[in-house]
């Protein structure tokens, strides 16, 4: 036979995954044009390791494939799993491969008809998730007959269909290759419909046992079925099977190259960005974790953060020891001028405006609360505060040892919450120069020389009155936007593990389709939840924006790509969402911390 004859032509396939258990061992095969060839053999004997090395997805350690196409938009596939979008109607999923094949309209309508005809197809509005097991697995096979390719490649058709549908299937192989010259290679188990085709292979263990078809096996072994020429084949392997497997593992030719290489027309195509697209649409259409993902959970972590961290902590209680009030005997009210003296008591009603003043007669009582927790802290004014510190203004440098330090406000603070301490330290110290300006302006004391050697004056950028979440707010908008497009791979690693991705790999599409695909419909859905975000965060609660809005989007746009890029490293690292889901979760806060978006929340 002239090897141009042969659709495929392999010839010492060597593939292995452990050294010690090679799946393809120096295996040969030739399958004629326009013939039809079963794949005979049990599970994991490497018929399907054997079938995506022929279609491109897997690379031969040694060995060559020849294929008669080029482009793997002319091969029908269909895989061993049923490798479809479960949660889309059948209508929908012919749809995706149609505009993949270049099939629209009547002419789709048309191959439909024909097919779901042939096939016993439920009604198309019903979703993929609602079939049987083998309904499923019709729906799987209309798929790699859709466009009619020239070579397909079907993985167990017929598990789980009836055998008068069988039958018919069978008849539509025999018909597409005797009257349409296509190629069909078909994996089986069951071993007597293989009768029906052109040429038959039996494998095991990663060889072909033996080839050719039917009949003719059956008469040259002297078998009356295909099975006894099986059995026969396996126990002559048995006792050659050292001496075949030593020689073969030492004669392995590394090769790099695919055996399908796409055409440079076809390494981007509009019609499959727009089938991923129509895809991902359909799939949003009935995810309810695709909308709450979309919708609900940046409004809701908005809002979350609004009532945690966002607003300035409130009903803060501050214990204050006054001695100047005799011990607690008194009150400031009591004081006429309580600007002037009891001068504390000024202090007092200007951090009142502030904090919960907490009133203590004794040290002991106050330390105690709070180490219980009950305050954050406490103040205590000396029983001579107001004359001392008046003195000390008056005679400055010259002011005695006793002088000064009755003239001090001593404070112990709960420093085990930074932020907490951090901002009642704030309230404290700028209540007191509130207090010296009130000190001026009343009863006219030379403050100035109380006052330390430093003036604050206009901030850069912000505000002197630090606000919480107005500090904080940049942080989780940044956080938001970087993991949000994270959580959007684990779709795409639900599809890389059902087969979904592999599937449309070899129907056509390529890795750059489906990376600019995912990569839109991410941007999008990003896109709608920063306005989402901003919207909630700087309208409706009022968060001061101060800048280039263009800047910023531009910003938060380069940490958005970052979520993604790192997101799709994710999708390559793990096939099973779970795993990916921990992953992702267990980065959070290291690379929240290492990137720095961490500091806004401190």
């Amino acid at each position: 036979m002239n090897p141009e004859d042969n659709m495929i032509q392999v010839r010492g396939a060597y593939k292995s995954y452990d050294p010690k258990r090679p799946v393809l061992r120096g295996l040969d095969m030739s399958v004629q044009r326009g013939s039809i060839y079963a794949f005979l053999g049990p599970s994991g004997c490497g018929k399907t390791t054997l079938l995506k090395c022929i279609v491109g997805r897997n690379i031969l350690d040694g060995g060559n494939i020849f294929v008669g196409v080029q482009d793997r938009s002319r091969i029908g596939y269909m895989p061993q799993e049923i490798a479809l979008v479960e949660e889309i109607t059948i209508g929908e999923t012919m749809c995706y491969y149609g505009w993949m094949y270049n099939l629209r309209g009547d002419e789709l309508e048309e191959r439909k008809r024909d097919l779901f005809s042939l096939l016993d197809i439920p009604p198309e509005t019903r979703k993929v998730k609602d079939l049987s097991g083998g309904q499923q697995r019709r729906i799987s096979l209309c798929l790699s007959l859709l466009h009619i390719p020239e070579l397909m490649i079907l993985d167990e058709p017929t598990v789980g269909t009836d055998p008068v549908l069988s039958n018919r299937i069978w008849q539509c192989f025999v018909e597409m290759s005797a009257v349409r010259k296509k190629t069909i290679i078909v994996t089986t188990h069951y071993i007597e419909e293989a009768r029906q085709s052109n040429r038959v292979g039996m494998m095991r263990e990663g060889i072909i046992l033996g080839e050719g078809d039917a009949d003719s096996m059956m008469a040259e072994y002297h078998c009356n079925t295909l099975e006894e020429v099986f059995i026969k084949l396996c126990y002559k392997q048995d006792t050659e099977e050292a001496k075949n497997e030593s020689q073969v593992s030492k004669n392995v030719v590394k090769t790099s190259s695919k055996p399908v290489p796409l055409s440079k027309g076809k390494s981007f195509s509009l019609n499959n960005l727009i089938s991923y697209l129509l895809k991902s649409l359909f799939y949003l259409k009935y995810s309810p974790l695709g909308w709450f993902l979309l919708i609900f959970l940046p409004i809701s972590v908005c809002v979350a953060f609004e009532y945690s961290m966002g607003r300035e902590p409130y009903g803060l209680k501050l214990g204050i020891i006054n001695d100047e009030l005799e011990l607690g005997k008194m009150e400031c009210t009591q004081f006429s001028n309580i600007t002037c003296f009891p001068a504390s008591c000024a202090y007092i009603s200007v951090l009142e405006k502030k904090l919960v003043m907490v009133p203590y007669s004794n040290i002991n009582s106050a330390l105690r609360d709070a180490k219980k927790n009950y305050i954050w802290g406490f103040l205590h004014i000396s029983g001579n505060y107001s004359a001392s510190f008046f003195q000390r203004i008056m005679e400055n440098r010259r002011a005695e040892e006793n002088i000064l330090e009755q003239s001090e406000i001593t404070i112990r603070m709960d420093m085990s919450n930074q932020l907490i301490g951090s901002l009642i330290k704030r309230d404290i110290i700028y209540s007191y120069f509130e207090y010296l300006d009130k000190l001026y302006s009343d009863c006219k004391w030379p403050v100035k020389y109380a006052k330390i050697p430093i003036q604050i004056k206009g901030t850069i950028y912000g505000s002197i009155n630090i606000n919480v979440g107005e500090f904080t707010v940049t942080g989780l908008l940044l956080l938001l936007e970087y993991f949000l497009p994270v959580t959007y791979i684990l779709a795409f690693v639900h599809e890389k593990r059902a087969g979904i991705l592999e599937r449309s790999l070899i129907s056509g599409m390529s890795i750059l389709e489906l990376l600019t695909g995912h990569s839109i419909v991410t941007m999008v859905m990003f896109i709608f939840q920063t306005f989402s975000a901003m919207v909630i965060l700087y309208l409706i609660y009022g968060h001061v924006f101060v800048g280039s809005i263009g800047l910023a989007l531009a910003l938060i746009f380069l940490v958005g790509a970052g979520g993604l890029s790192f997101g799709l490293t994710v999708a390559l690292l793990f096939d099973n969402e779970t795993a990916a889901s921990f992953f992702i979760l267990g980065s959070f806060i290291p690379t929240s911390i290492l990137s720095g978006i961490q500091l806004y929340i401190r």
